[in-house]
C-alpha cells in the first residue's frame, strides 16, 4: 500500500509541472555506441511518426531497433515494418513515460525516460534524443547525481536549484550538434525519470528558482561530495577567479561517509614519480618532505613545487587534501574530503539540511553572496553559454 501512495504522489507532483512546460533535446546514452534498443511504452499514449506516417502503440508493444547502414530498421512485435532516416515516439496527455532496454542488459541497465524520443543513426549508431520537459529532466538528474546519498526533500530541493543553473548557463552547450545537452561527465549525468518520491518532491519545490549573484547574474553552482571540513577557491583549482566561489571552513562535512580515506603506495613508486617530475630527491629536505607532508594548517596547491591536483591525478586520489608519513616500505597517504572541493559539499549541504538549516541558508554557506531568487522577478541575468 505505502508503495502504490509512492507511486501516485509522484504521477501528481510530475502532472502539477504543466501541461505548457518547455521541452528540451538530451541525448541519451551518448557514451555508448548503441547499435540496437528496445522501446516500451510504459505508462500513457504513445505514437510513432515515420516518412510522414502514424501509427499508434498498444501498451504491450515491443518495439526493436536497429541499425541499417545509414537508417534505422523498425520492429514491433517481430514484425518488420521498415527502414527509416528517422522515428519518433510521440507522447499524449498529462505525462507519459517509456522504458528502453538494450540488447545486453547484463551491461547496460534498462531504463525509463519521460515524454518522446527521436531516433536516428550517426557514425553506424543509434542516436537517441530524449525529448523531455524541463522539470522532469532536472529530477532527472538530481536522482542520478544523489541516489540514495539522503531522503531529506530539502536538500533535493537545493540540488535541483544547482541543476537549473547549469542548464541555464549550458542550454546549447550542444547547439552545433543540434541538441541541447547529454547525458554524461560533459554535461549532467542523467540516467532516466526521477522514481524517488522525495527527489521528485524537492525538484517540484524548487520550480522557477534559480541561484544568482549579488548582481543578478546566473552563477556557475560547482559541487561536490565532501570538502574534507575546508573548500577550495576556484582559482586555485582551474586559475579563474569568482566571487562566490572562495575557499571557507566548511565543519558540516566533518566525520560523514566520505570524510576520510586512506592509500598506500610504494616509497620507491612515489619517490620515482617525484623524480620524473624533475625534483631532486636525492636532498635530505626533500626525502623528509616526501614522507612528511602535511596540510594540517590548511589547504595547499604543491607538494615540492607538482600540483596537487595534478598528483592526485595521476594517483586516483580522492582529493588533493592529504598528508603523508611512512609506513614500512610504503608511504601513507591520509586524505579527507571527495571531490575538486570548490563550491557545495553535498554532504555537507544534506547534514545542513537535516538539522533543520532552510535550503537557502546552505546556499549561502556554500556560495559566498550568494541569493536564491526565482527566474520571474527583475534583475535576473541569464547566463546561457552557446
Amino acid at each position: 500500500m505505502k508503495l502504490k501512495t509512492h507511486i501516485l504522489l509522484i504521477l501528481i507532483l510530475l502532472a502539477s509541472f504543466g501541461l505548457k512546460a518547455q521541452k528540451i533535446d538530451i541525448r541519451i546514452f551518448a557514451d555508448t555506441k548503441m547499435e540496437e534498443i528496445s522501446f516500451v511504452p510504459s505508462f500513457g499514449k504513445y505514437y510513432i511518426e515515420f516518412d510522414n506516417k502514424k501509427q499508434n502503440l498498444k501498451k504491450t508493444d515491443i518495439i526493436s531497433l536497429n541499425v541499417k547502414a545509414d537508417k534505422v530498421r523498425l520492429s514491433i512485435n517481430d514484425s518488420l515494418i521498415g527502414s527509416y532516416k528517422q522515428i519518433k515516439f510521440l507522447s499524449e496527455g498529462l505525462m507519459s513515460f517509456f522504458l528502453l532496454f538494450p540488447k545486453d542488459t547484463t551491461i547496460i541497465k534498462e531504463r525509463r525516460y519521460d515524454d518522446n524520443l527521436i531516433v536516428s543513426v550517426q557514425d553506424k549508431a543509434l542516436r537517441l534524443i530524449n525529448n523531455v520537459e524541463i522539470e522532469s529532466y532536472i529530477a532527472g538528474v538530481v536522482q542520478a547525481e544523489t541516489w540514495g546519498a539522503t531522503t531529506n526533500v530539502d536538500f533535493f530541493k537545493l540540488q535541483a536549484i544547482c541543476v537549473r543553473n547549469y542548464l541555464m548557463m549550458n542550454l546549447n552547450k550542444h547547439k552545433i550538434d543540434k541538441y541541447n545537452l547529454c547525458d554524461g561527465v560533459h554535461c549532467q549525468a542523467y540516467k532516466g525519470r526521477a522514481n524517488q518520491v522525495e527527489v521528485v518532491q524537492g525538484a517540484y519545490n524548487s520550480k522557477g528558482e534559480v541561484i544568482v549573484d549579488s548582481m543578478g547574474n546566473i552563477i556557475e553552482t560547482l559541487f561536490h561530495s565532501n570538502s574534507g571540513g575546508e573548500t577550495v577557491s576556484s582559482v586555485d583549482v582551474w586559475g579563474k577567479h569568482f566571487s562566490h566561489l572562495v575557499g571557507k571552513q566548511d565543519t558540516f562535512s566533518i566525520g560523514t561517509k566520505a570524510y576520510q580515506w586512506e592509500k598506500f603506495i610504494k616509497i620507491r613508486d612515489w619517490q620515482r614519480y617525484f623524480k620524473e617530475k624533475g625534483v631532486n630527491i636525492k636532498k635530505d629536505s626533500v626525502k623528509y618532505e616526501l614522507l612528511n607532508f602535511s596540510q594540517k594548517e590548511g589547504r595547499k596547491k604543491e607538494m615540492l613545487g607538482v600540483s596537487l591536483i595534478q598528483i592526485r591525478k595521476d594517483f586516483g586520489l580522492r582529493s588533493t587534501f592529504f598528508d603523508c608519513q611512512e609506513w614500512g616500505s610504503e608511504v601513507k597517504l591520509k586524505g579527507k574530503g571527495y571531490g575538486h572541493g570548490v563550491g557545495m559539499s553535498q554532504e555537507g549541504a544534506i547534514r545542513m539540511c537535516e538539522e533543520g538549516y532552510e535550503y537557502w541558508q546552505v546556499v549561502e554557506h556554500y556560495y559566498t553572496g550568494a541569493k536564491v531568487k526565482r527566474l520571474d522577478e527583475d534583475k535576473i541575468i541569464n547566463g546561457n553559454k552557446e
